[in-house]
């Protein structure tokens, strides 16, 4: 015959917690209603680049203090900068009449327009926004190049909400998105 155990409740409860996993959370998605004739046939979106503390898998939530802090078990889905630079590309083929890809270019030749983007901050504050500051650069081997900044806020509808926190990443992607669509 067998000898059955029993585990106290409160450490069957601690076991049961610590098995709940890593939550992924992708941006749902999001379109713009704005549509736009650009000069540029093929524009390729290139690697972003971000500041290190928004890089992470972990998803950083500024404190009343100034500090940020990450949850290790609520990450991204994928990388944020690639989720930027994958969302960027979806919205401008949906907002232009341009081909837009991500790089490497995909197509034969070269494209018309290369756009870079910096972001210098990409926080949730303490106030249930999202901070998005930073430049892009839209960059032509015929013609002008020019740089431009951005700074755009995204409301948190739920600050202890990961699902809230993407959503309004996303929202502030859109906005970039439009911005720059209206400088192509």
């Amino acid at each position: 015959m067998m000898k059955r155990t029993t585990l106290p409740l409160a450490l069957s409860a601690a076991l049961l917690a610590g098995c709940g996993g890593t939550q992924y959370f992708s941006p749902p998605p999001a379109t713009s209603e704005l549509r736009l004739n650009v000069r540029p046939a093929t524009v390729q979106v290139n690697e972003v680049s971000m500041p290190e503390y928004a890089i992470n898998q972990e998803i950083p939530i500024q404190q009343p203090d100034g500090s940020l802090v990450t949850d290790t078990d609520r990450l991204w889905a994928d990388l944020p900068d690639r989720a930027l630079q994958g969302s960027l590309t979806r919205q401008l083929n949906i907002i232009t009449d341009a081909s837009v890809a991500a790089e490497p270019w995909p197509l034969s030749g070269f494209p018309d327009v290369e756009l870079s983007v910096f972001v210098d901050e990409m926080i949730v504050r303490p106030n249930n926004t999202l901070s998005f500051t930073g430049t892009y650069a839209l960059s032509s081997e015929v013609g002008r190049g020019r740089v431009e900044t951005f700074a755009l806020s995204a409301p948190v509808t739920d600050i202890g909400s990961y699902p809230a926190i993407i959503a309004a990443h996303e929202v502030a992607w859109v906005q970039l998105a439009e911005q720059i669509a209206g400088d192509l």
